[in-house]
């Protein structure tokens, strides 16, 4: 995990930022902040204005209104020589030139040297050590203009990292190299991180990874801030859709926990997320089992309702926060006919159902009985349920005819379903 602390003080830091080029506005009042320990990700479709944030706080690009502060100093203000030190950049197109890998990491040396003093050994010690954890040290003589785009890229990190500075802005890092090196370059910028003095920002496009990595992210679109904030946060199907007018399903990592996006295809243009909100979707669950899934299916625009839950349930306090009818009841007290008829008429009222990996005891046996009144059910696959059956086998027996007639498939396949055929057409 990042050092970052929330109290930190940032050391790079952007307020009110509008830029433009030509007639065309880039980045309007934008305001970010790279704080030490901590890996920040800009993310967002193409022309959003993330390279030009980057550039603006690399001082590469003065803005039209707003500043940009280097601790407590406007960046305009700060030496040459001092923001060299202090601000590495790497851009996102790799350098072409006749130099060989080896003299250009050592360029990364240039601010810590003086005015015609040459590399000494500790600027190639340091140099050579950036080549080794970037796995290019194998062709350190090779001349740039005779790598692959991938292995210029990891020579270009190397010499971003040689400099030493307090910020790393980084374009596009891994947009040239294949799976395994971006899962490297990616725990390397993490372990550079983790010592708690460096602060990075790195425009991504692979949300996924930049999930996976990132302490935060920053969702840029049309010039402004979208969305920022914990992965979790920041990537919410409702926020995609917007950004990028694409369908996607955000479901934890099976590894890491962290979101995971799954897409499914572009955004309709014209009636966007509307077009789910004609689509109800019923949940029978209760102590937690359903509560990823109906955050999900409510960030994706659907209307969703759930069963009879008791007071301290966690499926009841998530449906609570989002606003989802539900059937109140006491906690671990058995269904009371009154209840089990409101629950009958959420349930015969939705498109589908979907009955979650739920523990049934003689309390919310009714709940397992309403789901055979769906119009359609999908069953939520979990542990074995014979593990999850406290009613002598009277729960396993009616889930088992519910499985005869109705699909047992996972929560995000049931995303899968909902946006591609239960959706509307306009």
């Amino acid at each position: 995990m990042s050092a970052a602390q929330p109290g930190k003080a940032p050391v790079l830091a952007a307020r009110n930022l509008c830029v433009k080029l030509g007639r065309a506005t880039v980045l309007q009042s934008v305001s970010f902040e790279a704080r030490p320990g901590e890996l920040a990700g800009l993310i967002g479709p193409n022309g959003a204005g993330k390279s030009t944030l980057l550039r603006a706080l690399a001082g590469l690009l003065d803005a039209d209104t707003g500043s940009v502060r280097f601790g407590q100093t406007e960046l305009s203000r700060v030496p040459a020589r001092e923001r060299a030190r202090s601000i590495s950049f790497m851009p996102q197109r790799e350098a072409t030139h006749p130099f060989t890998a080896l003299e250009t990491v050592l360029m990364g040396r240039y601010p810590h040297l003086g005015r015609f003093e040459l590399e000494g050994i500790n600027d190639r010690r340091i140099a050579r050590e950036e080549m080794r954890k970037t796995r290019t040290d194998g062709f350190e003589n090779r001349q740039m203009d005779t790598l692959s785009g991938g292995e210029k890229q990891r020579v270009m990190l190397a010499r971003t990292i040689a400099q030493q500075a307090q910020v790393m802005l980084l374009d596009e890092p891994t947009a040239s190299l294949d799976l395994k090196y971006r899962l490297e370059m990616m725990e390397l910028l993490r372990s550079e991180t983790a010592r708690g003095k460096l602060a990075v920002v790195a425009a991504l496009h692979d949300l996924s990874l930049a999930a996976r990595y990132c302490d935060r992210l920053t969702l840029m679109s049309r010039g402004a801030i979208a969305a920022e904030g914990p992965p979790a946060e920041a990537l919410t199907p409702e926020n995609l859709r917007t950004a990028f007018g694409i369908e996607a399903i955000i479901e934890p990592d099976p590894v890491t926990g962290r979101p995971q996006v799954s897409l499914l295809g572009p955004s309709d243009p014209q009636s966007g997320a509307n077009r789910q909100k004609d689509v109800r979707v019923h949940l029978i669950c209760g102590a937690g089992s359903g509560r990823d899934l109906m955050r999900q299916l409510v960030s994706a625009g659907y209307a969703v309702t759930a069963g009879v839950l008791g007071l301290g349930d966690t499926d009841r306090e998530t449906a609570e926060i989002l606003g989802v009818p539900f059937v109140p009841a006491p906690p671990f007290s058995p269904i009371e006919d009154a209840q089990h008829e409101r629950h009958l008429a959420l349930v015969r009222s939705a498109d589908i159902a979907a009955l979650c990996s739920m523990a049934v005891g003689p309390n919310n046996l009714r709940n397992l009985k309403a789901a055979h009144s769906a119009k359609q059910l999908v069953i939520i696959e979990g542990p074995p349920f014979q593990e999850l059956d406290y009613t002598d086998g009277a729960a396993t027996a009616l889930r088992s005819r519910l499985a005869e007639r109705w699909p047992v498939e996972q929560g995000s396949q049931l995303l899968r379903r909902l946006a591609r055929e239960l959706t509307p057409e306009p």
